[in-house]
């Protein structure tokens, strides 16, 4: 399983500043957040990436919007896709809007996947509060319809958590992950949160031993939210280091 951090956990960061602190970090492979345009240039991109000897694991493009702005938000998510591969990444994360009902996302990705045609490129979809998909349940119901082959699912286990997942049933999920988020979940006086990986109470070894089991071949992406906005780096560190623990 290869190892990532997202530029979306250095927010205030220039993406080469973020590039350059995930490679310091020592991770081998980068998720690169692009959920707004313009993109930074292909030419840049691929400059940096191997100066810091980082692969491109996997593309964020952030929410992909339904109503009036679908189109533009198809496209981009669309020119996000083409970027991905053109450096060659083959995956591309998204996460489903607020607004509009399940039957306009399965039409909109399917216009995305028509308009992709033969491009090599796998979409994950992840599953986040307060959107058309909520929780992990959600998640998987929709992907066990009809959408096209190419749309599977991101899976964040403290999201999934804290929604009332029993982790780590990945034996007994209708719809096996194509992506995973390296997360945990903290209690303070009741109340949970999400946090780093090693920074709460999941065991997060038995994740790592379930994937294992369901011969997942996919990545996984380090969720450094929740980390200390004054020390995302060295919170990047330590996970990587942790992450070294659970033989990643």
């Amino acid at each position: 399983m290869r190892l990532a951090c997202s530029t979306a956990s250095f927010p205030q960061d220039r993406w080469q500043i973020a590039l350059a602190k995930v490679a310091w970090a020592e991770f081998g492979a980068v998720e690169l957040a692009l959920k707004e345009e313009p993109f930074p240039p292909e030419d840049g991109l691929r400059k940096t990436l191997r100066a810091n000897d980082l692969e491109l694991l996997a593309v964020d493009a952030g929410v992909i919007h339904l109503g009036d702005d679908r189109i533009e938000s198809l496209a981009r998510v669309g020119r996000a896709a083409a970027l991905a591969r053109a450096l060659d990444c083959g995956l591309v994360v998204m996460c489903a809007p607020r607004l509009g009902t399940l039957a306009e996302l399965g039409e909109a990705l399917g216009m995305l996947d028509r308009a992709l045609g033969g491009l090599e490129v796998s979409f994950a979809l992840r599953h986040c509060p307060e959107t058309l998909l909520p929780d992990l349940a959600a998640a998987q119901s929709f992907l066990s319809g009809d959408v096209p082959e190419r749309i599977g699912l991101a899976l964040d286990p403290a999201a999934a958590v804290m929604a009332g997942w029993e982790p780590f049933q990945l034996a007994e999920m209708p719809v096996q992950p194509i992506h995973v988020y390296l997360n945990d979940v903290s209690r303070t006086n009741g109340h949970r949160r999400r946090v780093p990986a090693g920074d709460g109470y999941l065991e997060l070894e038995a994740l790592i031993e379930a994937l294992e089991e369901e011969d997942y071949a996919g990545g996984l992406t380090a969720d450094l939210h929740g980390a200390d906005a004054w020390a995302v780096d060295l919170a990047a560190r330590e996970v990587r280091n942790f992450a070294g623990l659970l033989g990643l």
